[in-house]
């Protein structure tokens, strides 16, 4: 099977975030998911070039848009690289080739009689002499009452017109905004309205419950025709005569970016793209947070039915709730935030990976306390998985000098193990990665009870064949778990396969064949000492 698996691509205006962290990782759980199964991968994303954030901070720190996006390109691909995001191309929307095809897409649009003039009183800031858009405006939702920035509110969720908002301000210098006449071109979005019922109709059990009902919405409510350009100076031009002054409105460029990033890979790897894109043997998943919901199951959608060239539609929306910290709502203009470089550089990568993937927010917000963190490492890694794979190798290093003569199968445990492979595989195929990784969670558990209940330390000097089965087993146990766990973790995974000898490169059940060990056996984790709690709540507190 071809797969396209596109993460969201953050916007170049500041460092990741632990927000970032929890809403990229599962599209990498199932990207490794799918390589282990055989399938052709092909994982995207990429640094948001031209969002009105990045010209917002530049025109902040007095910089250029490409001195904002440069640096935070190197900080996001060494990021998301060091984080064990196993991206094919990490892409950036100012690439010639990303601009090229939009551009050319934007033209098709305007021949098809897909986008509309419109002459209308825009947003305007006499102060800056300035276009507000998006970003620029910062004003006061008119159904829930939050600040918000742009057209859309975070909180509750509404796509509104920039009519609607109340209390509108410029974003650089807070000045209350004016009307000032403007000529734009319109996307043509609402004539999609039937198409994306029918897409969100047969998409209900493969969407996220958030995706459904974010659209549902927006359907009910009607989805409006929407600006497709900007007058700013930053921004891929728009090559429409009449409207080269102008640039395209982020929203309609950089969702094209799954596209024209994984086209480009697939050519410079020999593949074909329209395997992946428009094969009927391929399967799409669009990974991202729920603020983004409308981009990816209404916008992106209807850009793609527009080009009326068959292109597959998104298969699977895997959007998280969001993640509070402390339990207070992530803000970087409020300064409660964790950069994901914060945690890689005192934290081992898998503890990090392991504790978003199992407090992924798939159903609710999930609140972020080191609390929780540090007694998810010491409690829940080093107790039980690490404890497993540590007691069981040590024991038979001691005591067998590292070696089995046993290779005697517990069927019960084979057939739990082989089933494991099924119900975990199902869980990831389908988006929901945590409950994947507790699966495999409970069955460690259920592992260290058959440790400690044929107590391999008694047997050793009572029977020596049944405490080399047992321990045999356990070293079963150890080799497929460590094989299920190969999707979330990225470092211990190669550790437990130097200490075996041994390895699964697929995603089946395999039988250890013999157990010689490596002599040097080390903890996988270590445990932290409470004080660390006291210590980032501190630092925390300081930013």
């Amino acid at each position: 099977m071809n797969i396209i698996i596109g993460i969201s691509w953050p916007f170049a205006n500041g460092e990741l975030h632990i927000g970032h962290a929890a809403s990229s990782l599962p599209g990498d759980v199932i990207a490794r998911y799918h390589r282990l199964k055989g399938d052709k991968v092909i994982l995207v994303s990429g640094t948001d070039c031209h969002g009105t954030p990045t010209e917002v901070k530049a025109l902040q720190e007095n910089k250029s848009p490409k001195e904002i996006v440069d640096d935070c390109h190197v900080s996001f691909s060494k990021d998301f690289k060091d984080f064990g995001i196993s991206f094919d191309l990490y892409n950036r929307t100012d690439d010639p080739y990303h601009k090229e095809f939009v551009q050319e897409q934007f033209v098709k649009y305007y021949n098809n009689g897909y986008l509309e003039e419109k002459e209308e009183e825009q947003l305007y800031c006499d102060h800056c002499k300035l276009f507000l858009a998006d970003r620029y405006i910062i004003g006061i939702c008119p159904k829930c009452g939050s600040e918000i920035k742009g057209d859309e509110c975070e909180k509750c969720g509404s796509l509104l017109t920039i009519d609607e908002v109340k209390e509108t301000k410029c974003a650089i210098c807070g000045n209350k905004a004016s009307y000032k006449k403007n000529r734009n071109l319109y996307f043509k979005l609402s004539i999609f309205q039937d198409n994306i019922k029918e897409l969100l109709d047969s998409k209900r059990n493969d969407w996220r419950g958030n995706a459904v009902n974010f659209t549902e919405r927006y359907l009910k409510e009607g989805i409006p025709d929407r600006c497709a350009s900007r007058t700013l100076n930053y921004g891929i031009d728009i090559p429409i005569d009449g409207f080269k002054d102008k640039k395209l409105y982020g929203w309609f460029e950089n969702v094209w970016g799954y596209v024209t990033a994984s086209k480009k890979y697939a050519e410079e790897n020999y593949l074909n793209w329209e395997d992946f894109w428009k094969g009927e043997n391929s399967k799409i998943y669009l990974v991202h947070a729920k603020d983004n919901i409308l981009f990816h199951t209404v916008i992106f959608p209807s850009l793609l039915l527009a080009t009326n060239d068959n292109y597959r539609l998104p298969d699977k929306i895997v959007s998280d709730e969001y993640i509070t910290i402390e339990g207070e709502k992530l803000s970087k203009s409020k300064g409660n935030y964790i950069t994901l470089r914060h945690l890689l550089n005192n934290y081992p990568v898998d503890v990090i990976r392991y504790y978003f993937s199992i407090n992924n927010p798939e159903t609710r917000d999930f609140n972020f306390t080191y609390e929780g963190f540090i007694n998810s490492i010491n409690g829940e890694l080093l107790g039980k998985w690490g404890n497993f794979v540590n007691r069981t190798l040590q024991f038979i290093n001691k005591s067998f000098n590292g070696k089995l003569n046993s290779s005697n199968i517990d069927s019960t445990i084979e057939a739990k193990l082989k089933d494991l492979y099924i119900t975990v595989g199902n869980d990831i195929d389908n988006g929901d990665t945590k409950d994947g990784l507790a699966k495999i969670f409970d069955f460690i558990n259920y592992s260290n009870k058959y440790f400690d209940e044929n107590k391999p330390w008694k047997l050793a000097k009572e029977d020596v064949i049944k405490c080399e089965d047992i321990l045999y087993n356990c070293c079963n146990i150890i080799f497929n778990i460590n094989n299920l766990l190969k999707p979330y973790f990225v470092e211990t995974t190669k550790k437990v396969e130097e200490y075996l000898n041994s390895n699964i490169s697929s995603w089946n059940y395999q039988k250890l064949e013999k157990v010689e060990l490596s002599e040097e056996i080390n903890p996988l984790f270590i445990r932290y000492d409470k004080k660390v709690i006291d210590q980032e709540r501190e630092l925390l507190n300081k930013s």
